[in-house]
């Protein structure tokens, strides 16, 4: 278990974009991946632009209305709304779970984590691809305050580097190493942050590391806690090695 730094994200529009192709658990209530448009324009170009939206999102904007009318509580329902959005990105989340685990798993570079899916936040409609794990969210009142918690998990995988460099990625992973030695120095971690990122998003779409299975399966749950009325908020990395995945596999 790990605490994160909590983490913003600036465009609230893409949030939301993000929000509605997510599968969901809303206190318990399950929502399919369900989107649909709202509003459609063209230009003078003939360029789509859509607004998208989805029931989870007209159920999470009506219940942050029914909170905020309780008695005894003082909360703006699309305050509590644009919270929410802010915490339900599962592009920001899986970044910071890649940056954790990889600190802790990756060595002096001898293995390799990755993302099992290319985007994990995506439609799911590629042929082969699961669907994530829905995003849970509980929302309740105590004592006048909205709180809420949010689970997201990520599904990733530690590969040996020898095993991706023989099916050809020697490339990509050419400044692995030296990227991850760097992290553990303060004047070279953001920067070798970034480079493990990218490193790891390019084998992702290279044709080389398609249908490569890991050496181990590893769940990565992040679980915020927030406190509306106070504004205060903790974030947590919960990791896990999912049994029915890693029990009798043999890697040929």
């Amino acid at each position: 278990m790990h605490e994160l730094k909590s983490v913003w994200v600036e465009d609230i529009a893409a949030a939301e974009r993000e929000a509605a192709g997510e599968r969901a658990s809303l206190n318990g209530v399950k929502f399919l991946q369900v989107v649909k448009n709202t509003d459609e324009t063209r230009d003078d170009n003939k360029q789509t632009n859509k607004t998208v939206d989805s029931y989870f999102l007209q159920t999470l904007r009506e219940i942050c209305g029914h909170m905020s009318d309780m008695d005894g509580v003082r909360a703006d329902p699309m305050a509590l709304y644009g919270g929410l959005l802010l915490r339900l990105s599962r592009t920001v989340s899986e970044k910071d779970a890649l940056e954790i685990v990889t600190q802790w798993t990756c060595g002096k570079g001898e293995l390799v984590l990755l993302p099992l899916k290319k985007r994990h936040h995506g439609s799911g409609t590629d042929k082969g691809s699961k669907l994530p794990v829905p995003i849970d969210v509980e929302l309740f009142v105590e004592s006048g305050n909205v709180h809420s918690k949010v689970t997201m998990r990520h599904e990733l995988g530690l590969f040996k580097r020898s095993d991706l460099e023989s099916n050809g990625l020697s490339a990509e992973l050419s400044p692995w190493s030296a990227s991850i030695l760097a992290q553990k120095n303060e004047s070279m971690k953001a920067l070798a942050v970034k480079q493990l990122a990218q490193i790891q998003y390019e084998i992702l779409d290279s044709p080389s590391f398609a249908n490569m299975k890991p050496w181990v399966y590893v769940d990565g749950d992040v679980v915020e806690r927030i406190n509306f009325g106070t504004g205060s908020s903790v974030r947590m990395l919960h990791l896990s090695l999912p049994e029915d995945k890693n029990s009798g596999y043999v890697k040929k």
